[in-house]
């Protein structure tokens, strides 16, 4: 049997939930990278960022995700897509995740729109274009990507088999895909999707009921089927607490205190998984 898939926490994405205050125990995290790498900003704030980041504390940053986010107004595809613009975000970007470590890189289906009125072919070719582009710089820097179907009906791929038929056709080995269980459950898809090239999941992300943290609300059906399926898969790569996060004591949030429920929750899930 593999060795078992490993826990992350996304971080930097809400200045309300302090990277530094996340519990110990996580194997990995995932920074918000359009949010905190933020391309458009000089070298020299970078190395101030670079700074900061260091001093979270966090376990080794490894996935990003929130790619577009520090390039507002733009997308991937459509009539707006700025071409030019993007090659420059994405070559300081893919550099600035590799100064922090990351080896996969997250692009959420919204980044890639199918907009009325323009050319469903034209669509297409700017999302192969540019996915060829990325792969280009994974491969500098020895990263791969992890495209994320999000149960979007107007983006290239809403459900992840769309995703999976998308990267193989791109035939890259640095584009791939990544597995949310929150999209799997909005438009009923079978886990049992990911199964059938295992090899083509990179990351993967859950939470809880309702967009809360996992061992929120009555998921631990849903939330061990995930897990044995990753299992049956001979997945090894992380599964994040990607979420927003909600008090479950009544009072504010104590993201220290919650997140050390959600982490427990997982370990006692993943093992009791794997010994089955």
């Amino acid at each position: 049997m593999a060795a078992p898939f490993k826990l992350s926490i996304l971080v930097g994405d809400d200045p309300g939930r302090p990277p530094a205050e996340v519990a110990k125990g996580f194997e990995q995290a995932e920074i918000a990278a359009g949010l905190q790498l933020i391309p458009l900003e000089s070298n020299e704030a970078w190395t101030k960022k670079q700074e900061e980041i260091a001093s979270w504390g966090t376990p080794p940053i490894r996935i990003s995700s929130h790619y577009l986010e520090g390039l507002p107004g733009q997308q991937l595809t459509g009539p707006h897509a700025d071409l030019e613009l993007q090659q420059f975000y994405t070559k300081r970007l893919f550099s600035r995740l590799a100064d922090v470590g990351v080896k996969t890189i997250g692009i959420g289906a919204w980044c890639f729109p199918v907009v009325d009125g323009f050319s469903k072919t034209k669509t297409m070719d700017q999302a192969i274009s540019y996915c060829n582009f990325i792969a280009d710089q994974a491969s500098v820097h020895g990263m791969v990507i992890a495209l994320e179907p999000q149960a979007l009906l107007d983006s290239l791929f809403p459900r992840y088999l769309d995703g999976l038929a998308f990267a193989k056709e791109v035939a890259r080995p640095e584009v791939r895909v990544m597995a949310d269980l929150a999209y799997f459950i909005k438009l009923d898809q079978p886990l049992e999707h990911i199964l059938q090239s295992p090899e083509y999941c990179m990351h993967c992300h859950m939470a809880g009921a309702n967009d809360g943290q996992p061992g929120v609300g009555d998921m631990v059906e849903i939330h061990t089927h995930l897990f044995r399926v990753l299992r049956d898969a001979g997945y090894d790569k992380a599964v994040s607490c990607a979420c927003p996060w909600v008090s479950t004591d009544g009072g504010p949030l104590n993201f220290g205190k919650e997140t050390a429920k959600s982490l427990r929750y997982l370990q006692d899930l993943r093992e009791k998984v794997y010994a089955s």
